[in-house]
């Protein structure tokens, strides 16, 4: 389940026995049948619980990037196609598309909490598709630790939601809609740079919010900054930081799009990893395969990143006009293929070293500022019935 199902289930199971034996052909050792009455004992979350593992020795012993030495943490969501099938339907539900409605689909809502920067997923949700990304972060929220701070897009804003970020000593930048708050929408028409604004606590909130967090002042200090992109459009970020001496103005259009790490982070969810291309149709079985290429890709993150570091430094030292950085494809298909040695025949110095060898050799050229426009294609999709050979 972590390498990921590209073929039929039974092929790839023989040939994952065929590298567990080190045989120079396909024996058929565990049938298909036998795999899927064994992972129905497997708890989804086992996975969960190993991602975890990686994140917190990473946090705990890497000398990881940050922000003004704090930990830059990001969250956003993303659609998911489910296979048909009646587990999949209790848990996740079913909508209607096409022009009647009449065409029922499953789907999920996933859910990040990452690191732009060292590419590690801390957390992660799957939930049915009417599910909101707002109370999907609320999960999220456990895995914050003092001194992080988040950026969260605009779908993410609420007042209860800063409060709750503070009150876990931690700080945020919000990007804000212009035309949801009236504070917001008189700092744009004022035509200023920042503003310093004061938050209530609305009344709706701070019952439970109190029962929580006993003692929490009803108000907060939030600062409002307006940045011009490239672009020439304007955004409204709401940051906690509000310090700006220490914080300047110049250095938010930098900060804020750190955030597109993320967006970068699903398409290698969703595209290279292909978390869509189910192993199997249970509900059981999709948060199997979800939660183990999750893992997969932290894994790979943690493994690449002094890799990644080396060859930043090696530019620095070069006279090369353009830096040059790993090709993430081709670690998340190394990394697959070493968790034979990693994790069953235990070989892992050697493993590691293959890795380095490999992903230190596989680098790309950095062209900075080169734009293209997004071109939209329609959405690949993976037929159960129809594997690739």
């Amino acid at each position: 389940m972590t390498r990921g199902v590209h073929s039929s289930l039974q092929r790839d199971l023989d040939l994952f026995y065929k590298e567990v034996t080190g045989g120079e052909f396909n024996i058929r050792h565990v049938t298909k049948g036998a795999f899927s009455k064994a992972r129905a004992k497997l708890k989804p979350e086992a996975f969960l619980e190993l991602n975890d593992n990686v994140a917190q020795t990473f946090y705990s012993e890497a000398p990881y990037l940050g922000w003004h030495n704090m930990r830059l943490l990001a969250s956003d969501g993303s659609r998911l196609t489910l296979p048909n099938h009646p587990s999949i339907k209790e848990e996740f539900g079913e909508h209607g598309f096409g022009p009647n409605a009449d065409s029922n689909q499953s789907l999920a809502l996933a859910s990040f909490l990452y690191d732009p920067i060292n590419l590690v997923t801390l957390d992660a949700q799957i939930a049915p598709y009417s599910s909101s990304e707002r109370d999907l972060f609320y999960k999220h929220l456990e895995k914050v630790e003092e001194g992080d701070l988040l950026l969260l897009d605009r779908g993410y804003p609420s007042i209860a939601l800063m409060f709750l970020i503070l009150a876990r000593k931690s700080d945020f930048c919000i990007r804000m809609k212009e035309d949801w708050w009236l504070s917001v929408k008189e700092f744009m028409e004022s035509g200023e740079k920042e503003r310093i604004v004061v938050f209530t606590l609305p009344k709706k909130d701070r019952k439970k919010i109190q029962e929580e967090l006993p003692g929490m002042a009803a108000q907060i200090t939030v600062r409002l900054v307006c940045v011009t992109l490239e672009t020439g459009e304007k955004e409204v970020l709401c940051t906690s930081l509000t310090d700006t001496e220490k914080y300047p103005h110049e250095d938010f259009v930098d900060l804020y799009h750190y955030r597109w790490g993320i967006e970068e982070g699903y398409k290698l969810f969703k595209a290279r990893v292909e978390v869509e291309n189910f192993s199997g149709k249970t509900a059981k079985a999709v948060k199997q395969d979800f939660y183990a290429k999750v893992f997969m890709m932290s894994l790979c993150a943690v493994l690449a990143f002094p890799i990644e570091e080396k060859v930043k430094k090696e530019h620095l030292e070069s006279e090369n006009k353009h830096p040059k950085k790993i090709n993430r494809t081709a670690a998340l298909s190394t990394t697959c293929s070493i968790v034979i040695a990693l994790f069953i025949k235990k070989t892992v110095t050697h493993a590691v070293e293959a890795f380095d060898t490999i992903i230190s050799k596989t680098t790309e050229i950095v062209r900075p500022g080169r734009t293209e426009q997004r071109k939209h294609k329609p959405k690949r999709h993976y037929y159960m019935n129809y594997k690739r050979l």
